[in-house]
């Protein structure tokens, strides 16, 4: 039981870690945003190494999981093996029910609420920036001398014409 208990915990702090760096990189999704709308290119390229970075500890963080997945694997505390986290979470929700306290399973769900809300940060930012290269797109044509109209198929999309 005390080996378990100890796996618990290195797990609790595993996910405490994965919690603290995606709340990170949902900071530099949105500061990220905020660059885009200001036009701040030398803010976003001052976030590329802190984005980089932070994907780094988590690919860490990762491996340490994958380590200790092993690690149970191959002691007494499991009959088949732990292929993945849910799988995790449910071997250690005796001793989260003993305690009243169901830390990883809490733990888990805000970082999967956490990894949503980049999910969609980044979304945002996608589209953004989308309209910002169909807007330098237009205005390069416009340069050109080409003239750029645009309209509305039967499907709702937008179709470009040259003249």
């Amino acid at each position: 039981m005390e080996e378990k208990k100890l796996y618990y915990h290195q797990a609790l702090n595993i996910w405490e870690g994965f919690c603290n760096l995606h709340s990170r990189m949902f900071d530099i999704a949105c500061d990220e945003y905020l660059a885009l709308l200001e036009s701040n290119i030398e803010k976003l390229e001052e976030l590329l190494p802190l984005k980089e970075e932070v994907i780094s500890k988590i690919s860490e963080l990762e491996l340490e999981r994958s380590e200790l997945i092993e690690k149970i694997n191959h002691s007494d505390l499991v009959a088949s093996p732990i292929a993945k986290s849910p799988e995790l979470i449910l071997l250690f929700s005796d001793l989260e029910s003993a305690s009243g306290l169901s830390a990883l399973k809490n733990l888990n769900a805000l970082l999967i609420d956490i990894i949503e809300k980049i999910q969609n940060q980044n979304k945002k930012n996608q589209i953004f920036l989308n309209k910002a290269m169909i807007s330098l797109r237009d205005l390069k044509r416009g340069f050109k001398g080409q003239k750029v109209y645009s309209t509305y198929g039967s499907d709702g999309r937008t179709q470009t014409l040259n003249r």
